[in-house]
């Protein structure tokens, strides 16, 4: 399978909710303003989606509640699965990379992508790097 990605990348590899906010209000945003851009879950990033457990960087943790208020009122959810949902409505293609899916123990067929994105090949996505003319990490 070919895949086409996009200009700009963003690299999600922190299984953190403020890297799951940060990452996917950007690329929401910038689609939504004609920018080609796609988000790849990888490492961390990937493997909290595939556990459903998710945490705060350690120097948010004491703004937890303030964020999860702050964001709701801006109209914007920190559950990653709405974020999620959110950024495929806009059009922003998200893609979950199949090398860590492999590291973390996924067993195809049984061992599920996350709802929401698509599989990455490694050589794939190696391929988009060297194209992409930004390559973002959040």
């Amino acid at each position: 399978m070919v895949i086409k990605m996009a200009e700009t990348l963003i690299l999600c590899k922190e299984g953190t909710i403020n890297s799951y906010l940060s990452a996917l209000i950007v690329a929401t945003n910038e689609k939504k303003a004609g920018e080609d851009i796609a988000v790849v879950f990888m490492q961390e990033g990937l493997a909290a989606l595939v556990d459903k457990k998710y945490r705060y960087a350690p120097g948010l943790e004491g703004y937890a509640e303030d964020i999860k208020k702050n964001a709701a009122g801006m109209g914007i959810s920190s559950d990653p699965f709405e974020l999620i949902k959110m950024a495929n409505s806009a059009g922003v293609p998200l893609f979950a990379c199949y090398a860590w899916m492999k590291l973390l123990g996924g067993k195809p067929p049984g061992f599920e992508i996350p709802e929401g994105l698509q599989k990455l090949e490694l050589t794939d996505l190696l391929k988009e790097l060297g194209k992409a003319k930004k390559v973002i990490t959040l």
